[in-house]
């Protein structure tokens, strides 16, 4: 009976080959869009209400307020080249690991490793969340101006005083020198 239920289950492991679901395709169509960032169309992608949070906290509410987001990083941003590492997809989410190769505009060369979870509502995505080191994009810091040393204001001439019959003491403080 054994061999029969093997043979059973790997006639059923071959039969239907999983068909795609919805959440399937928007991964996919997510990952080939990483390859032309400029003309992405996210109304495709996203819900009217949808939310984006960053690390650090910053966080976007509605499609227009993404496509600002997008455009302020498009206009920083002078090439990208994205990979997807790793694609996980359940029903109601999709999670992609990204690694990132940027030119930014100043010339700066950037390797970004990135986590997207994106949550669906039916068929496009209405709450993200992007995990990385902000600091990986952050222009490299400037040196401060060196400070020149503070100079002493001259010290006062020393005073002379006139010796008094009662003091052998010199006339000149030694403070004063």
């Amino acid at each position: 009976a054994a061999p029969a239920a093997k043979k059973k289950k790997a006639a059923a492991a071959k039969a239907a080959p999983r068909l795609a679901s919805p959440a399937d395709e928007l991964a996919k169509r997510i990952v080939a869009a990483m390859g032309d960032e400029v003309h992405l169309d996210m109304g495709k992608f996203y819900t009217d209400a949808e939310v984006s949070v960053e690390p650090g906290g910053g966080t976007l509410t509605g499609l227009q307020a993404l496509r600002s987001k997008l455009a302020a990083w498009l206009a920083g941003l002078r090439s990208s080249s994205w990979k997807a590492r790793h694609v996980f997809v359940s029903k109601n989410a999709i999670c992609i690991e990204w690694e990132a190769d940027l030119v930014m505009k100043d010339g700066r060369q950037i390797k970004l490793s990135e986590v997207a979870v994106h949550e669906l509502r039916g068929e496009k995505i209405c709450r993200e969340r992007y995990y990385y080191d902000p600091r990986a994009l952050m222009p490299p810091a400037q040196a401060a101006p060196l400070e020149r040393p503070r100079q002493r204001p001259p010290a006062p001439a020393p005073s002379v005083a006139a010796a008094s019959d009662e003091d052998d003491d010199p006339a000149i403080d030694p403070l004063d020198l």
